[in-house]
């Protein structure tokens, strides 16, 4: 009988020792289970082996410098090929088999308003750079409870540019070009028309296209006709490339805003780098930045290859899932999530990340405006209008 007592007295100490860590989670436990769904074999393949890499990167380093509480980080990630429904599939995946207790977003806003119900009923948050507002905030105004965006939203986005356009370029008369079918553009247009004309600009014509379009010269000839003395199409970046080509082709020159479509690689995409001339857009970071050169060059080392910028949201949205794992000193996936809620000036490659909890969105946050001149980028500085300081 003594024995008998004795052993559960040892078992009962070190079960203590074990879920020491709070929550009934085992200190001492395998690796903390991080999810990844993007797209790595379909359209925005460029984009989401970008993002994997750059999560992959964060992840070794973190797990060289102790992991996160003794515990090292592993990824599961998955190919959507850019599909709603294997965006669910892996998202399912990842939950039930994976055990996955948080997940980085694609920077596709289909594929995110795809698992914003699904979230909700498993409950394991998604970190990802989808801007479309209504992935990440419902019609009533709240948040969806487990859903993050860790980059502007398509508003604040669309009015950085076109606040830059009017403030910073002089520009007034512009021609609206996008992917009428693409939630990404259509979320980006309306408010770009509001903040364009509420500051003095006009927008002289606006013309469409749908996925699968390749002939677009009708739609900028119209354009032209119109008098735009400038274009702003926030299309994905296979369509861009189109666009400029075609541009060139009735020549049409004139300067073009934008987002991250231009970002690099687009130039090596064209026959000739000099054809992007004129095209300003918005980017998460700049090259010259301190807390930037250490990632770039460790990347560098372990691919072989310069980052592109969705490798940087890729190591970010890494070092915020971690940052609320240690907030929440949890890895229960409702602590992580009302940690992300919490997260405040996180210093990250692409800037200093507030999340709202209204909103699940950044606070705050600039973009560093880029030209392409002569086939070169350049560096304009950050820019962030004075209604969202």
């Amino acid at each position: 009988m003594k024995r008998i007592v004795v052993f559960l007295l040892v078992v009962t100490i070190a079960g203590g020792f074990l879920f020491a860590a709070g929550k009934g989670e085992p200190k001492a436990a395998g690796p903390i289970v991080i999810g990844a769904i993007q797209d790595l074999s379909g359209p925005t393949s460029v984009w989401g082996n970008a993002v994997r890499k750059g999560a992959e990167l964060a992840i070794e380093r973190i797990n060289a410098a102790g992991g996160v509480n003794g515990r090292r980080i592993e990824l599961k990630a998955y190919d959507v090929k850019l599909e709603p429904q294997e965006a669910i599939n892996a998202y399912n995946r990842l939950v039930d088999q994976d055990k996955a207790v948080a997940v980085i977003g694609p920077p596709i806003s289909n594929i995110g308003l795809s698992l914003t119900s699904l979230t909700a009923a498993k409950k394991v948050p998604i970190v990802g750079s989808f801007i479309d507002p209504r992935v990440t905030v419902q019609p009533d105004g709240n948040p969806h409870p487990y859903m993050f965006l860790m980059q502007p939203s398509s508003v604040q986005y669309s009015e950085i540019i076109a606040d830059y356009g009017l403030k910073k370029l002089g520009l007034k008369n512009v021609g609206v070009f996008y992917d009428q079918s693409n939630a990404f553009s259509v979320s980006q247009v309306q408010p770009f028309v509001n903040y364009w004309e509420k500051n003095g600009g006009k927008v002289v014509a606006s013309q469409v296209y749908k996925k699968g379009d390749k002939d677009f010269k009708t739609q900028l000839s119209k354009l032209k006709e119109a008098g735009a003395e400038c274009i702003y199409a926030p299309n994905y970046i296979q369509d861009q490339v189109l666009t400029i080509q075609q541009m060139d082709q009735i020549g049409f020159k004139v300067p073009i805003l934008d987002g991250l479509d231009f970002a690099p690689p687009f130039t090596t995409l064209l026959p000739d780098p000099k054809m992007a001339d004129k095209i300003y857009f918005a980017n998460n970071y700049s090259d010259n930045e301190p807390q930037l050169i250490e990632v770039r060059e460790a990347y560098k080392k372990k691919y072989n290859e310069d980052p592109i910028n969705k490798a940087y949201l890729g190591y970010d949205k890494v070092l915020i899932i971690v940052d609320a794992i240690k907030r929440a000193n949890s890895t229960d996936p409702t602590a992580i999530k009302n940690a992300l809620e919490q997260i405040k000036n996180l210093q990250c490659t692409t800037g200093v990340i507030t999340l709202s909890p209204k909103t699940h969105q950044p606070v705050g946050l600039s973009m560093v405006m880029y030209s392409i001149e002569k086939g070169q980028y350049k560096d304009l500085g950050r820019h962030v209008p004075d209604s969202h300081k």
